[in-house]
Formats: structure tokens, C-alpha cells, sequence
């Protein structure tokens, strides 16, 4: 045999030389790293077969701990380097288990390398060895001299104000998990946020990116932060094991890494402690202000902070059963720790959105949300969440709109970067007639969050409320961009389309609202509103009927109803049912003055009476 002979495999026009560790496409080298070729190698040798993303950590980098985005990354440079589309792929990746070589391989044999392609290689070789060297030789410089103290003038440049905490992945192999991750990245982020000087992405920024693959250089440009943070866990029993790993997305190096082992009881103090950790390793010096808020897990029993995050991950889905499950885990958090002021806020703020969504009523919601909201301010008054709780409540249940809006100015003051008390404040401007202060606080709460499509909306909401339907149709079209299955979005945009008299188009939104919503009596009610608007009053009529005859199983607000008479400019059944959710309270009756809905009937002397006793203007001596 020919001593010049080379170990290789071919598929497409491609050629893999293992022993040389390099990649040709045709007659030229691919420009790879070697890690990338041996990832490709291990790939291309187990052709057809999943490999897990253990095996490729174990067999490329067998002793060192590397973030799973180091390994995204590579992956992403070979389907680069190998032109793949979303047509042709190679690599395949099998979600939550690993990759798979699916190209067509041709058998594997020896090829005869030229006497001039070995000259080429060696020259190559010589050259990949001297920069190698060199690099080596910079980065074991530049951390001598950072750790050392000696280049105060490189550390202040590359000193760090804003960091992305990405989704922890979840690698146990078991949904049921997906609470714990997803719950730790947010206590997290919630942590890092106290840090003064820090910048922090929101929740909903960065976990619109779960789940897709995308290098560090472009998660860092798309949220424009200096370093990234992701994470893998994995639970086992009552074993917890958590890799965390800080990326500057410049270079793509490991800033900071460390792999935390510990028993599902001491959740609470590894939160602290992973917090700690992570701050250290960007800041040089912690204030014993910003030490004491990372600590702040206003609970000390491990149970009682994972029955919380439980219900926060069931809150987020911000569906009927999701919020029945939530209000289960935090009132089971509360029993281990009945000082948990956490839990009392996610309590309260359970049944608000329970009896503000129509699936609870006022009479049932409103005395639960006071006493977890109160209960949650006596506990941690000092908390910007109790002040949101208690504020929501006097919005909604109590009607009192300068309460409210004093508790939401106070949790400003303690969260400078909490979105929601920005949000329920536009609702304040909003249904005193303050448009302009309505639309500035719905957009700094959008700032914020701005990837929370309920906050987008809100924008919408209060341009239609201030007769503005130009930019209320654009910000219509971003939603349905981002999601077209956001049923509040076709909502909004069915009833905009209303009120500009393009009834067909109207009625195909609300439809599809109604569709996406799984039979929401409040879309439903819009479906009524459409017909009403459009001069179709027998198909508003029978809208009417089927609410009452829903009315018997589940609760329907009165205010769904009275808003299709009003619609329709049948004013003493409108009376009826508005004074109907008078007596009831409904939540939304705060924004009556202004609900353009209820513009058919806003010149009868019943309908400042409604509003006198409500309080939204004032009662004459």
C-alpha cells in the first residue's frame, strides 16, 4: 500500500479527510475548525444514526465542560460550509435528542494524494500549527494580565452592561420538567435585573428563542446585548444537575462557566447562589444592595419555590385550564409557606385574570384577589408585585382608578424595568379620556416587553379608544404577524373593521377569534356587536340567545350582552343588562365612558347616571 494513502469519505461533491482533519468541496479546502471536522467525522461515520449530544460532548471535548451553544455553533458553521437550505439538509437535527448525518454516503476509501496536494497540505499544516501557537500564546497573555490586575485600561473595555439569559434547556428527557427550567431562567433574570448598571432582556425577549438554533453573533446583534448566558439541566430523581456557561458573542469565547450539582431540596439556595455567581463574574464588585436583592427568594422551603415556579409556568399559558392549574400550585406553595408573598401575588393575580376574562365572576373573583393581594403587600410591601396585585384589584373589582393608579406609580419606583404596572396604568389614562397618556405608558410598557403581543395589542386598543384606526390597523397587522393564531389580535382587528363599516372582512376576524379562543363568550359577544353594526339585528338577536342559553352552564357577563344592544341602539335592554353588571361589578365597566362600543347610547341621561355612580365623572351638588 501506497504510503501516501488517506482515509476519506465522499458524499455530493464533497471529500472528508479524517486523518488530516480537513474538508474539500471539489478541488478546494473548506474552511473549517478542527472541532467542526470532528464533529463531522463522528456524524458522517454513524450515518442514519441519532447522535446524542452527550456523545458529541463526551468524544470532542472529553475534558472540558462546553456550553451546548459552542456546539450549536459548529453545527451552524458545518451547515454553512456545506450549503444546506431548507431543501437540501445533511445534518438533521432530531429535536431534544441530537443530529443525524442523513446525507448520501459513498463508501468509504483510500485515495492517492498528489505529490503537489501533499506539499499544499504540509504547507497548510505548518501554517494552522503557527497560528494555533500564537493564539495560545495571546489568550494565555490576556487572562495573566486581566486576573492580574495589570491592564485596567482592557478590562474597563470589555467591561460588560447587558446580558441575554437564555432559555435553560431542558435535557431530562421528561416535559414535566419543563416548569423547573423555564422557572429558573425567569427567578433568574428576575435576579440579574437588581443589578445596578446591568441591563437584562425581558423574559418574553428571549424566550421567543426557544428552541431554535442560532449562533451566539446573532442572538447577541437581534437583542443587542454584550454577553449571553445559556444553560442545560437535567433532573433525576431528586438529582439536580445544571451547566451554565457566559459567552462573549464577539469572539465566541467561554467568559464564565460552572456546573452546579445539587438535590432538588436546596432549589431555593442554589437560585441565590447561581445568581451570585453570574453577577461576580460580570460586575468586579457587588453593593451589599444588589448582594441582599439576589438573594430575595421570599421563601426559604425548596417545596413551596417549586410549587411556586409550577404555577407560574401553568399562569403563562393564560388559558382558563392553565390558570385553574396555577391557582392549585400557588395556594399548595402558600400551604408549605404561608408567608410566601410571591405566591400570594401569582394568587391574586390568577383570579383577577379569571374574573377580568370572564371565567369567574366578580362576586366569586373579587374577595379572593383582595385577600391575596392584601395578604402579599402585608407581607412585602416592598415588593413591586404586591403593588400591581392590590392596584389590579382596585382597577378592576373596585372601579377606583386613583388607587390604582398610585399603587402602579409606587411599583415603578421599586422596578424600574417591570413592564405590567406601565400596562395597567395606560388602562387608567385610557378610561379617563387621557388618549395621548393612555398610548405613551401602553408603548413604554411595550419598550420593556417588547416581544409580549398583549402589550402590542394594548397599543391598538387604545389608538381604536382615541379614534385613531391608521396606526391601530398597523399595529393589527405586526400581531398577526408575529402570531396569527393570537385570538386577541383578530378580536381587536374585527371590531376596528366595525367601526369602519367593512362588515365581511369584520366578521371573518371575529370568526376566527372565536375559533382561535375555543368559544369565548367575549368574541362571541363581538360576533353579535358585527351583525348588530351592519344593520343585521335577527343574527345579533340570535347571537343574544345563545350567550343566555350558555349562561345556564358556565358564567357570561352581563356586559356581553349589553354590548350588542347598545350596538344594535336598543336602549332599555342596553340599561338592562348595564345596570345588571353595575350591580355585579364586572370588571370592565371602569372603561365605560369610553368604550367606543357603547357610542349609540352615549347621549341618554341613564348613561351619565351609570357613570356618576361608577365615578367616572362627577356627581352634581
Amino acid at each position: 500500500m501506497n504510503n501516501n494513502a488517506q482515509h476519506s469519505y465522499e458524499f455530493e461533491d464533497f471529500r472528508l479527510d479524517h486523518v488530516r482533519g480537513v474538508l474539500f468541496r471539489g478541488e478546494e479546502l473548506v474552511n473549517l475548525t478542527p472541532k467542526a471536522v470532528e464533529i463531522l467525522r463522528l456524524l458522517v461515520e454513524k450515518r442514519g444514526e441519532i447522535v446524542s449530544k452527550d456523545e458529541i460532548f463526551a468524544k470532542i471535548w472529553p475534558d472540558s465542560f462546553v456550553e451546548e451553544a459552542n456546539l450549536s455553533h459548529h453545527i451552524f458553521k458545518l451547515r454553512k460550509a456545506l450549503g444546506e437550505s431548507e431543501e437540501r439538509k445533511l445534518i438533521e437535527t432530531v429535536p431534544k435528542r441530537g443530529y443525524r448525518f442523513v446525507g448520501e454516503l459513498q463508501t468509504a476509501k483510500l485515495l492517492e494524494i498528489p505529490n503537489g496536494d501533499r506539499k499544499k497540505s504540509m504547507r497548510w499544516w505548518i501554517v494552522a500549527t503557527v497560528v494555533a501557537l500564537l493564539i495560545l500564546i495571546t489568550t494565555g497573555w490576556y487572562f495573566y494580565e486581566r486576573r492580574s490586575g495589570n491592564q485596567p485600561d482592557v478590562e474597563t473595555a470589555i467591561a460588560i452592561r447587558s446580558i441575554a439569559v437564555m432559555p435553560f434547556v431542558n435535557e431530562s428527557g421528561n416535559e414535566d420538567v419543563e416548569y423547573l427550567s423555564d422557572g429558573m431562567t425567569e427567578t433568574l433574570i428576575n435576579s440579574l435585573s437588581e443589578v445596578p448598571s446591568l441591563g437584562v432582556k425581558s423574559r418574553s425577549a428571549v424566550f421567543k428563542y426557544k428552541g431554535r438554533e442560532l449562533n451566539t453573533q446573532t442572538l447577541a446583534s437581534e437583542l443587542n446585548v454584550q454577553a449571553i448566558l445559556f444553560g442545560r439541566l437535567t433532573l433525576r430523581g431528586n438529582d439536580l444537575t445544571l451547566f451554565l456557561s457566559l459567552i462573549d458573542p464577539q469572539t465566541e469565547n467561554q467568559i464564565w462557566g460552572k456546573q452546579y450539582v445539587r438535590k432538588l431540596s436546596d432549589l431555593v439556595a442554589l437560585q441565590s447562589e447561581i445568581g451570585r455567581d453570574v453577577a461576580h463574574s460580570l460586575e468586579d464588585r457587588l453593593t451589599a444592595a444588589a448582594e441582599d436583592s439576589l438573594s430575595k427568594n421570599y421563601s426559604k422551603k425548596g417545596d413551596a419555590y417549586r410549587l411556586y415556579l409550577l404555577g407560574d409556568y401553568y399562569w403563562a399559558k393564560f388559558t382558563k385550564d392553565g390558570l385553574l392549574k396555577a391557582e392549585k400550585h400557588y395556594e399548595e406553595a402558600i400551604a408549605i409557606d404561608p408567608n410566601y408573598a410571591l405566591a400570594y401575588t401569582g394568587l391574586a393575580n390568577t383570579y383577577s385574570v379569571l374574573g377580568v376574562n370572564g371565567h369567574m365572576s366578580s362576586a366569586e373573583a373579587a374577595p379572593k384577589v383582595r385577600v391575596a393581594a392584601e395578604r402579599a403587600m402585608e407581607l412585602a410591601p416592598q415588593l413591586a408585585e404586591s403593588h400591581v396585585a392590590l392596584g389590579a384589584y382596585k382597577m378592576f373589582f373596585e372601579w377606583d382608578l386613583h388607587g390604582a393608579e398610585n399603587l402602579f406609580r409606587k411599583a415603578m419606583e421599586l422596578d424600574r424595568d417591570y413592564a405590567v404596572p406601565h400596562e395597567l396604568l395606560a388602562y387608567v389614562h385610557r378610561a379617563r379620556g387621557r388618549h395621548e397618556d393612555a398610548i405613551g405608558e401602553a408603548k413604554r410598557a411595550n419598550e420593556l416587553d417588547p416581544l409580549n403581543l398583549v402589550m402590542l395589542g394594548d397599543i391598538g386598543v387604545c389608538y381604536r379608544f382615541a379614534g385613531q384606526p391608521e396606526p391601530a390597523i398597523e399595529i393589527n397587522k405586526r400581531l398577526r404577524e408575529m402570531d396569527p393564531t393570537f385570538a386577541d389580535a383578530r378580536f381587536e382587528n374585527g371590531m376596528l373593521l366595525a367601526e369602519l363599516g367593512d362588515y365581511e372582512a369584520a366578521l371573518g376576524e371575529v370568526t376566527k377569534s372565536l375559533e382561535l379562543s375555543g368559544n369565548s363568550t367575549k368574541f362571541k359577544s363581538g360576533l353579535g356587536i358585527v351583525h348588530a353594526r351592519a344593520g343585521d339585528h335577527a343574527k345579533a338577536k340570535k347571537v343574544i340567545n345563545e350567550l343566555l342559553a350558555e349562561s345556564k352552564e358556565k358564567y357570561v357577563s352581563p356586559m356581553d350582552i349589553a354590548l350588542i344592544y347598545s350596538a344594535m341602539n336598543d336602549r332599555d335592554n342596553a340599561f338592562e343588562w348595564l345596570e345588571k353588571a353595575y350591580q355585579e361589578r364586572t370588571p370592565w365597566m371602569f372603561e365605560l365612558k369610553v368604550t367606543p362600543e357603547f357610542a349609540p347610547i352615549r347621549d341618554d341621561a341613564r348613561f351619565d347616571d351609570l357613570l356618576k355612580r361608577i365615578g367616572l365623572i362627577p356627581r352634581s351638588n
